[in-house]
This record gives C-alpha cells, structure tokens and sequence, in this order.
C-alpha cells in the first residue's frame, strides 16, 4: 500500500511539474482552418487651443472643437491551410470580411459601405518554411509588391509580433517584446519606449494564461516643438499548446497627446479595447 501511495504521488509531483513550464512557438498547422473574430474599439478626444486662426479654419469646416471620435469594428478572417510541401510551404486561402463598421464624430454617424465591405475579400497565397503568409492573388487578381507588403502586415500582425523566449518558460516568468511603431521621422531626437510585458501566469488543461502589460513613451520633434505619447494598458491571452498558437487574446490601452504644432496646442485622448478569438480545426 505505501507502495501504491508513493506512486500516485510520485505521477501527481511530475504532472504537477509539467504544469509549471512549457516552450512556446507560434505556429500555423497544415490541414487545419483557423475561424478568427477581431474586434477594435477606439474612443479619442481631441483639443486645440492656442493659435486661433489655424483653429477658425479648422471650425470653418464644419469640425467642431472639441473633437470627439468613436470607432468600432468587427471584422472576420478564415485561414484554410493545405497539406505542406517538400519545402515546408503550405498552400493557403485567406478570407477577409467586416462584420460591422461604425464611425462617429462629434455624435454623427459617418456612412460607411458596409455592404460592400462586407463581402470582403479573398487572398491565395502560402505559408513559408517561417509561418509567414506570402500573398499571390487578391480578388483573384495577382498581387503586387504594395498590396502584398499590405496583406503580410495585416494577416501576420497578430500573431508573428509575438516573439516568445526560446527556451521552456515557468509559471511566473516574464519576456518583453517590443510594440512596432513606424514613424516616418528620422530625427536624431525622436525617442520611442514601446513595449510590452507578457506575465505567464499559468498552465492548465493544455492552454497556457498569460497578463499582458502594454506600455508607450514617445516624444516626437517637430519644428523646434515636441509632441510627447504616454500610455500603458492591460489584458490577457490564451496559448493552446496543441495548436500551438495563441488563441484568444484582448488587452484595453490608454493614451495621452499632448504638445505644440505651428503655436497650437494640442491635448488630445485615445482609449482603445482591442481582442481577437481564434477556433482551429482539422480540415
């Protein structure tokens, strides 16, 4: 009997410490379809003051300050992959389409062609022997250089942002990933802290919890002035270890404007909720 006892807490002690670590590498799976469901909402605010002629024709417009925006959209994205070739490339059929667009500004609702948009678009391409997906035809027209850098964003963004450590990660360990920010300024004094914390919290059931923690400090030189970014948020995502990939992910984020263009001053908010949730299945 001690026997018997000694061993089943001897398997609970090895699956309790299998629990406790795991490598993680996002990767797309051949014969497989990856349903995804994205969603972004933004809400900014924006004041001006300071320059008043610059602002009477900003008003002479029929823009009233303060400005007040409001985003939100639903957007759909079917991945079906192919049985993978001798050079590790799967063949791939993206489709792309809006669930639901809704723009405002100021209290008034935009006009958005949704119906249009809502049929969406398709894109052949493949998988390269890295996960990436390489556009060949959009619409059933070939892909050119522009609209193939476009698709590569978009579709990998998501996912191929996040770089995981290359060894087993613990229950408690933490990495740090860099957020991509493409200023086009080259000023010696531009000085960009975007990053974020990714916090493993746990492993149970085959799905791996993770916090994550966004943050941004950017000061941007524009004659002679500075427009300064700051803000950070918070949010979770879920690793499925049999997929290998991260399955559900949301985050809430929070950023301050503020400084000085042509003599105006600028205070402006943006708060942002953004998620997206995968479903994997065999084809």
């Amino acid at each position: 009997m001690k026997k018997v006892l000694y061993l089943i807490l001897l398997l609970s002690a090895v699956k309790l410490q299998a629990q406790q670590s795991a490598t993680f590498k996002i990767k797309y799976l051949p014969n497989h379809t990856y349903d995804g469901a994205v969603n972004l909402k933004a809400v900014c605010h924006v004041n001006l003051s300071g320059n008043d002629s610059l602002i009477a024709k900003i008003t002479a417009k029929g823009i009233t300050l303060p400005l007040a925006a409001n985003l939100d959209m639903k957007m759909n994205m079917s991945t079906k992959i192919g049985g993978a070739a001798a050079d590790q490339s799967m063949p791939a059929t993206m489709k792309i389409g809006f669930d639901d667009i809704g723009v405002e500004l100021n209290g008034n609702k935009l006009p958005i062609p949704l119906e249009s948009l809502g049929q969406g678009v398709s894109v052949v391409g493949h998988f390269d022997k890295d996960g990436v997906f390489q556009s060949d035809s959009v619409g059933g027209k070939p892909a050119n250089d522009s609209v193939s850098l476009k698709v590569k964003q978009m579709t990998n963004g998501f996912q191929k942002n996040i770089k995981f450590p290359d060894h087993p990660m613990k229950v408690g360990e933490t990495f740090t990933q860099g957020l991509p920010l493409n200023l086009p300024i080259t000023d010696s004094k531009l000085i960009i802290d975007a990053k974020t914390v990714y916090t493993l919290t746990s492993i149970a059931d085959g799905f791996a919890y993770f916090d994550v923690k966004p943050s941004v400090d950017v000061s941007i030189p524009i004659k002679g002035n500075t427009i300064t970014i700051t803000g950070g948020g918070s949010g979770k995502m879920v690793y499925s270890l049999k997929d290998n990939f991260a399955t559900d992910y949301s985050t809430t984020f929070n950023l301050t404007i503020t400084g000085l263009i042509e003599k105006m001053k600028i205070d402006a908010t943006a708060d942002f909720e953004m998620g997206y949730k995968y479903t994997i299945t065999a084809n």
